[in-house]
Order: structure tokens, then sequence, then C-alpha cells
């Protein structure tokens, strides 16, 4: 919120100004604002008064990453068709080698729309070409997201083994970001709690947990405590077996769990 205030006043001396390249990037950032405090109509309506002001410039650029925030917004609102849709003209706008970082963002983005979708190939091609493009880069922070949709994508489709790797390569860009490590548990905690070897998902739901609790992040907490509740439960039950669940109760549990 504070954040939001300060580009408010910042667009309003831009304005004042007459300098329409600010204004337009002052528009971009604050849409984002809005898109992290989920005012996404607000966001929308501000990102694409920025992508008129860069089409007026003809600054292809600045036109590539408003398409960007764009459908991320859009995305947010669950209009994935139009999200993908916005997504495909900043890719068209923006070569890889001009801005990788944005490029990278855009490719992780279509895989979580088409993940989103039910088209999972599509998905896994997408986060795959967003690593190649941060191979290149020291940015462990989208590293770490591209690896985790994996992880979670491949859990969603029984494929243990490959959602195990994703995770252990997203934990290695997750060293210095306690929230980073945090998710980065508690997904572990699920494979742990998917194989029925529930003390040592026990010990990592607690250490997400306790993750969660030093940053403040309350619906991440939230949602491990309800985990960590359901692990202790079948750690209880006498019923409760090394075996996997034959009903296929417990994956579903796990997988709606991980969304």
């Amino acid at each position: 919120m504070e954040c939001k205030r300060l580009l408010i006043y910042a667009l309003k001396l831009w304005t004042e100004w007459g300098d329409s390249f600010e204004v337009a990037q002052t528009l971009r950032y604050l849409s984002e604002a809005n898109r992290l405090l989920d005012l996404h109509e607000e966001g929308i309506q501000q990102v694409k008064e920025a992508l008129e002001i860069f089409e007026q410039l003809n600054d292809t650029l600045g036109q590539a990453r408003s398409l960007c925030g764009l459908a991320w917004l859009l995305y947010e609102d669950q209009r994935f068709d139009a999200a993908e849709d916005a997504i495909s003209q900043s890719i068209n706008h923006l070569p890889e080698r001009v801005d990788q970082i944005t490029a990278s963002l855009c490719r992780r983005l279509l895989g979580k729309i088409h993940s989103s979708k039910g088209e999972m190939e599509k998905a896994i091609n997408n986060f795959e070409a967003a690593l190649r493009i941060l191979s290149s880069l020291n940015w462990d922070y989208e590293q770490f997201w591209n690896n985790y949709d994996l992880a979670e994508l491949f859990f969603s489709q029984g494929r243990s083994e490959d959602s195990r790797v994703h995770v252990e390569r997203a934990k290695s860009h997750a060293v210095d970001d306690m929230y980073l490590m945090g998710r980065a548990m508690e997904l572990q905690a699920l494979h742990l709690y998917q194989q029925r070897r529930l003390r040592e998902a026990r010990s990592e739901v607690l250490c997400a947990v306790s993750a969660y609790e030093k940053v403040g992040a309350v619906m991440d907490l939230e949602r491990c405590r309800d985990i960590l509740h359901d692990v202790e439960e079948k750690m209880e039950d006498p019923s409760t077996s090394c075996e996997s669940d034959s009903n296929g109760e417990l994956l579903d549990t796990i997988i709606c769990y991980a969304y």
C-alpha cells in the first residue's frame, strides 16, 4: 500500500511535467502494485494505459513489458485465454536477446497458463524454455519458481521422481530466502506423505511452518498447518500402513493442497 501511495504521487508529478515515457513506466509499476494487492481490474486498466502510451512512443520494449504485466493480471483473474493472447503478443514484441528477464517471465507464465488449461506438454516445454533462458542469468528467484512449478506439475501427474528432482533443484535456489525454502519444504513434505513416510513428512512440514512463521506468511502458514494436522492424524490412525493408498484418496488430497 505504501508503494502504491508513492507511485500515485510520482504519476501525478510525471504527468504535470509532461514526460510521457515516465508516465507509462509509472503506470506499469502501479499496475504491478495493484496485482500484488489482488486489485486486478484496477491494475489491468493502468497497464492498458501504459501500453497505449508505449505504442504512441513506438517503444516496443515498453510494449512487451506492459503486455507481460497485463498477461499476469489476466492470469491471476483466471482469464486464461486473454492472458495467453497477451503473453503471445509480448513474446512477439520481445526477442529473447533484448530482455532475457522479461522473456523468462513470459515463458514461465505461458507454462502456468497451459498447466491451468490441462495442456501439460506445452506447459513443460515453456517452463524448460524459461530455465534455458535463465541459465545465463544469476537470478535464483525465477529459477526457483520455474523448478517449483515443474515439480508441482509432475506431482499432479503422479510422476514422483521427476517432481522430487525439481524440488531439490528449487531448494538449491532458495538458500537465502526463508519463504521460498518454506514452499520447497512444504512440497517435499507432500511427497513424503504420499509415500507414507509420515515421520519424515511431519518433520519437513514443521520446518515449513517455522519458515512461514518467521516471515509472517499467514495464508501459507494456515495451509501448512492443515497439512500438519492431516499428517498427525494419519500417524495416530492404527489402520495406517506404509503401503500406498489403493483408492487414491490420499493422492487427491495431496494434489488439492499442492494447488
